[in-house]
């Protein structure tokens, strides 16, 4: 290879940096066919008004003034103050762009402003009147100051009424530290959201109208809430700045390949699967479906729908993406025979449905798994004996089957399901023949 010269390397040093800083920040096959169509790296002297409109009034603890907004050293810089503006006791700024957008991936890179007390947000919708559009609202970073070390995610819809429709909360460092990504793909079908690269949510996107959107990088104090007067702002960190490297939008002219549809299948040892070895009915399902279903297993070996509940959330936070949910609890739960036990477990199993439409979407399939049989001839006869465990399975079943019509989930019973003689010597856990009398039944009803 032939060496650079003094001054090719030279160029190369000073191009090389913002060519690479063009490259979206996302996992190579996910990257693969993005193009730079639109972007402000915040780099000329002052703000590009030709690209942007300066968002100006009063909003919560804080008045916008466009002369709070400003570009300095290669950044964004929106000043945020305590000084009189009408009633108000505090300033902040934001921009929006004057490009509306649609399907493609939208990334910046922002840093938190030092002490409590702000709302700091990146976020795409159209700059309208109510009226006007169909109006999705894609939040890709709501961040409140008074905790640096998490951020929150949102879709909305506003028309014909507001809505909102899927949300979660996003673990980070310490924000004011330094710079972060924070990146968001929209396509026909799907939302995906990233932080530094890493995809931390998936939402179904056909389940309302889509329309063209503006980028908004926004400030806000947030003290003075219709919902809480405990939030006050930090006045001894003021004057402080909410600062941004750039805004860029990506799009891509290849139509995506189909991906497969992503199930997480959440329960006990019997999802786990270790009785079935490599024909559990986790993985039965999976290589049924022939490459159009991508089963994760969430099942743990002595789970109860008490442990599942809050086991949930943090499942929900390791996976950011779900088609279907399927829940498959209550073996563990018919050992509980005390009154009200079989409510409690509905309770905890309703708590999952509404989490689960919360951080994947209200689209998100929900499928809940009456538990099977057990068999009564091998069981240990410890308390609760055979035939009262028996009963309260059959009770389980009934009250999932009646939560499942109440939250329009799908519902499928495995009582019965499983031959006695596919049993393990503990008259619970099903052999490999077991686990595909299970996947049968499941595979049959789960169709996306």
């Amino acid at each position: 290879m032939r060496p650079l010269s003094i001054v090719g390397a030279l160029v190369l040093a000073f191009i090389a940096p913002s060519l690479m800083a063009q490259v979206p920040r996302l996992p190579a096959d996910a990257a693969a066919g993005y193009t730079l169509t639109w972007q402000d790296e915040f780099d000329a002297a002052e703000l590009n008004k030709a690209e942007w409109n300066l968002r100006t009034g009063e909003r919560f603890a804080s008045m916008n003034k466009a002369q709070n907004v400003s570009v300095a050293d290669g950044l964004l810089r929106i000043a945020l103050k305590k000084e009189k503006a009408g009633k108000l006791d505090y300033t902040s700024g934001g921009v929006i762009s004057k490009r509306e957008f649609r399907y493609g991936y939208y990334e910046t890179s922002f840093r938190s402003p030092v002490g409590e007390g702000w709302h700091v947000s990146f976020w795409l919708m159209k700059n309208a009147g109510k009226s006007e559009g169909d109006r999705q609202e894609i939040d890709i970073c709501e961040h409140d100051t008074k905790d640096q070390t998490s951020y929150g995610t949102n879709l909305h819809i506003h028309s014909p009424d507001h809505k909102g429709l899927a949300g979660r909360r996003v673990k980070t460092p310490d924000l004011s530290k330094g710079f972060h990504t924070l990146g968001c793909e929209f396509t026909p079908t799907e939302i995906r959201q990233y932080f530094d690269g890493k995809l931390v949510g998936v939402w179904d996107a056909t389940g309302f109208k889509h329309d063209s959107m503006s980028i908004w990088l926004t400030t806000v104090g947030w003290a003075k809430l219709p919902w809480s007067n405990k939030e006050k702002i930090d006045d001894s960190k003021l004057p402080a700045f909410a600062d941004f490297e750039y805004v860029r939008f990506f799009e891509k002219q290849a139509q995506e390949p189909q991906k497969p549809q992503t199930v997480i299948a959440y329960g006990d040892s019997l999802t786990e699967g270790k009785s079935g070895g490599e024909s559990a009915w986790v993985k039965l399902v999976e290589q049924q479906s022939e490459g159009k279903l991508k089963v994760i297993n969430e099942g743990k070996g002595g789970r109860a729908t008490g442990d599942g509940k809050w086991d949930f959330d943090k499942m929900n936070a390791r996976q950011p993406r779900a088609d279907a949910i399927v829940i498959a609890l209550g073996t563990n739960d018919s050992r509980d025979l005390k009154p009200g036990s079989v409510e409690k477990a509905a309770s905890n199993v309703r708590y999952m449905i509404d989490r689960a439409r919360q951080c994947y979407g209200p689209w998100v399939k929900v499928m809940l798994i009456g538990p099977p049989n057990i068999n009564k001839a091998a069981l240990v006869a410890t308390k609760p004996i055979a035939n009262e465990r028996e009963a309260q399975l059959k009770a389980l079943g009934a009250a999932f089957e009646a939560l499942a019509k109440e939250k329009q989930c799908d519902f499928v019973s495995l009582f019965g399901v499983v031959p006695e003689e596919t049993m393990t010597k503990d008259g619970v856990h099903p052999d490999a023949a077991g686990h595909a009398a299970m996947a049968k039944v499941i595979a049959g009803r789960l169709r996306l």
